[in-house]
């Protein structure tokens, strides 16, 4: 057997466009994640599922909970042994502890080239409160990428985002300090995350104009109950060639089950979880179908995000141990045909496109321009 035919068996590549993970049931658990998927159209190939970070820390207790170093190590040692590669973070998750924990377990382990390492950064850091320690100026860039490079202890970082859309920085002064950074080889690649899709489109437009390193990833709130993304950033996301990377995929735990009609609202984690009518709706059919398989909650939940088109790989964020144990076996769920759209359907009842896709229609084939006679017979 060639090196090549070797390397095929063990790594399947899925493309970002919608390509869906493997259903075998048979798929061992030590190898869940590693069934790599390409991030846009760049080479760089990631887990089906990142880990998300923000909560590993001590230092967002009254916001979010304590989860000690202890736990936070045995969280990223399984997901590595899952065959997990996508670690999300950001500098100033925690104030800064997030990242300094996650590279003592790189460096602990010894596997950073195994991994892709993504982190942020726009919002400030208390390390470093200056006038302009925040936003996406070139000078907090810089000096921000410099501060997680020492708190992450490596020489590089994979992905690097702009994390946040400060209304202000000038596109161009974005992409050229960002295009330095990967010239001077301290970040390898480029994302985006909660940004308007326009302005995404107009800094990788001045980009390619440019010939500078474009975003190849986009991270957003996305999930079962909240689709808002899927209006014009997936759609923008498939067409400009972006991963797509969304947090949020189990809607802060809406569907778990812990919450219960007639009771009153509840906290869950950082703010106050408000279950609409719609939420309700999905939940009964997300508890149903969990049952039929014999399956939890949120790997259903987990299911769904996997297979909608254009998601590249869903950030799962836990604070447990057994959480992430559980959660990942989401992505082997094997639903019937049926099951499958009684999901997707209850997922669709309340789905609002808005304007202008609830009047051109979204493909080609639902356009008047694809039946004139249809449109004709609307004046007749």
């Amino acid at each position: 057997m060639s090196m090549i035919t070797s390397l095929r068996s063990l790594t399947k590549l899925n493309s970002s466009s919608g390509s869906t993970p493997a259903t075998n049931r048979q798929l061992s658990i030590a190898g869940m994640l590693s069934n790599l998927r390409q991030l846009g159209k760049s080479g760089l190939r990631v887990s089906p599922v990142a880990l998300g970070t923000m909560a590993l820390g001590e230092n967002w207790s009254r916001l979010m909970g304590d989860v000690t170093q202890d736990e936070a190590r045995r969280i990223f040692t399984k997901y590595c042994d899952l065959g997990g590669n996508f670690i999300d973070t950001a500098n100033h998750y925690q104030e800064g502890q997030t990242e300094e924990w996650i590279g003592e377990f790189i460096r602990e382990r010894g596997n950073r080239e195994d991994m892709v390492l993504a982190t942020k950064y726009s919002l400030p850091c208390p390390a470093l409160q200056t006038k302009n320690s925040c936003g996406n100026s070139r000078k907090n860039m810089m000096q921000a990428v410099e501060a997680s490079l020492q708190r992450l202890q490596v020489t590089y970082i994979d992905l690097l985002y702009v994390h946040y859309w400060d209304h202000q920085t000038p596109p161009v002064e974005i992409m050229r300090g960002l295009n330095d950074l990967v010239q001077s080889g301290k970040v390898l690649y480029l994302g985006i995350s909660d940004t308007p899709a326009w302005q995404v489109v107009r800094c990788n437009m001045i980009a390619e104009h440019y010939g500078w390193a474009p975003f190849i990833c986009y991270q957003g709130r996305h999930n079962i109950g909240d689709r808002d993304m899927e209006r014009e950033i997936i759609p923008m996301c498939r067409e400009m060639g972006l991963g797509v990377a969304p947090w949020s995929v189990l809607g802060a735990g809406k569907f778990s089950g812990r919450f219960k009609r007639g009771e009153p609202e509840r906290e869950s984690g950082r703010k106050r979880v408000n279950m609409s009518d719609n939420d309700w709706a999905i939940s009964d059919v997300v508890h149903e179908i969990a049952e039929e398989l014999g399956a939890t909650p949120a790997q259903v939940v987990l299911y769904w995000s996997c297979h909608t088109p254009g998601i590249t790989s869903p950030l799962i964020g836990v604070r447990k141990l057994a959480q992430l144990e559980d959660t990942v076996k989401g992505i082997d769920l094997k639903l019937t045909d049926e099951q499958h759209q009684k999901l997707q359907k209850v997922a669709d009842q309340k789905l609002d496109l808005g304007f202008p896709h609830n009047f051109i229609g979204q493909s080609y084939e639902a356009n008047f321009c694809n039946d004139p006679v249809a449109f004709f017979n609307m004046f007749s």
